[in-house]
């Protein structure tokens, strides 16, 4: 996973430099409790309200067993149409793509007679498509607040278990270059 995050990472530097505009940011409040994420939001100099995005996050086995979720991480792309039109501010209407790594583990006692994960049991990563409505707000031109709401469809995965569409939400702290 850390391979995957510095691949994107690099991705994003060497795009830096064709793009008018650069943000960078991540979700404050995941971070106190070890869901680690990094977006990177590009303005395009044709259309200052249409951005394009890439993030990636990975969550810690202390935040899955207190959030009680199965997902590792994930890498994501999307769009953004923001209303106002002359720059990327505002209400927005996004569409975004995810993939998700999951793993399901067994749970058994440890040799000291401790309750916890004992192996994993199967991979269960899985893809989807959907839509995000949010609002971001610019401060001094540098500092940026975005908060969204949105929903999707899973259109791929290597189990069959899982329910047909998920909900997705944050409030990302940013900085413009």
């Amino acid at each position: 996973m850390k391979k995957i995050i510095a691949t994107l990472a690099l991705a994003i530097t060497a795009m830096t430099a064709q793009a008018q505009s650069v943000e960078v940011k991540t979700n404050a409040f995941g971070m106190i409790f070890g869901a680690y994420n990094v977006t990177a939001e590009f303005q395009l100099e044709s259309n200052p309200s249409i951005t394009v995005l890439g993030s990636a996050w990975y969550n810690t086995p202390e935040f899955k067993d207190w959030m009680w979720v199965d997902r590792d991480g994930g890498l994501s792309a999307g769009v953004r149409q923001y209303f106002n039109r002359y720059e990327d501010q505002g209400a927005f209407l996004g569409v975004a793509s995810r993939y998700i790594f999951n793993s399901d583990w067994s749970y058994d006692y440890d040799e000291n007679g401790n309750w916890g994960r004992s192996s994993m049991i199967r991979s269960d990563n899985y893809a989807s498509l959907g839509f995000t409505l949010g609002y971001k707000y610019i401060y001094n031109d540098k500092i940026t607040i975005d908060a969204f709401i949105g929903g999707g469809r899973i259109l791929w995965e290597e189990q069959s278990w899982r329910g047909p569409a998920e909900f997705i939400s944050g409030i990302n702290f940013g900085y413009r270059f």
